[in-house]
């Protein structure tokens, strides 16, 4: 079942340290590239009191300006995304909805990791609705899979996840298939799996995808 739901004080809180670690992150690239300018002025001078010519001024004149513009290139850019992360992450505060999918369900399949794409699941829900789901974020654990949990999901201004959780309530259970190696290549290249990246939850049975 999906819902959605505001943000609980947890996930606030997660945010919140994200904003606090990016805007550490902004002021260090600040200093970085005062030191930066900073040090290319000043060999710069020291250097320029040793020019002979007016060519030896072009070229350190030139040396300097490229140095200089390589270090606000590499801060800006990287300023840049820093900035546009905020933005994000204030927009989700904003919006203050996440997206919760409940499964109770003790019947699944997994497409195990070959390449470090990560592990697949199949779930088996009620009513003759599979949900398929997956990734890096959803490795098992001493508590997942699990026969009640909740994955919570919240998408940014530009629609990239920011918040990825999984809450656990009922108990470590097993898949009752495992597909790895080429045959789930197989499935997953299959124009009929659900897509995993997007919590799919579609009509019919697990086996109907194997």
């Amino acid at each position: 079942m999906k819902l959605e739901r505001a943000l609980e004080e947890k996930e606030l809180k997660t945010l919140d340290d994200k904003l606090q670690h990016n805007n550490r992150l902004l002021r260090r690239m600040v200093r970085f590239l005062w030191v930066w300018i900073s040090l290319a002025l000043v060999i710069g001078g020291i250097v320029f009191f040793w020019m002979k010519n007016r060519n030896e001024v072009y070229l350190l004149g030139t040396t300097v300006v490229l140095y200089i513009g390589i270090g606000v290139w590499v801060a800006g850019k990287d300023y840049g995304a820093l900035r546009k992360a905020n933005k994000s992450i204030e927009y989700l505060k904003s919006n203050n909805r996440v997206t919760v999918v409940s499964v109770r369900a003790d019947k699944y399949y997994e497409l195990k990791e070959q390449e470090d794409e990560g592990v697949f699941y199949l779930f088996q829900l009620e009513e003759d609705k599979v949900l398929s789901f997956g990734g890096q974020e959803f490795y098992p654990n001493s508590q997942f899979p699990n026969d009640q949990f909740d994955i919570v999901e919240a998408r940014g201004l530009y629609n990239e996840v920011l918040l990825l959780e999984i809450y656990t309530y009922g108990s470590k259970i097993a898949p009752l298939l495992v597909l790895e190696g080429q045959q789930k290549w197989d499935v997953l290249s299959s124009g009929q799996y659900p897509d995993p990246y997007q919590m799919t939850i579609v009509n019919g049975k697990v086996e109907d995808f194997i």
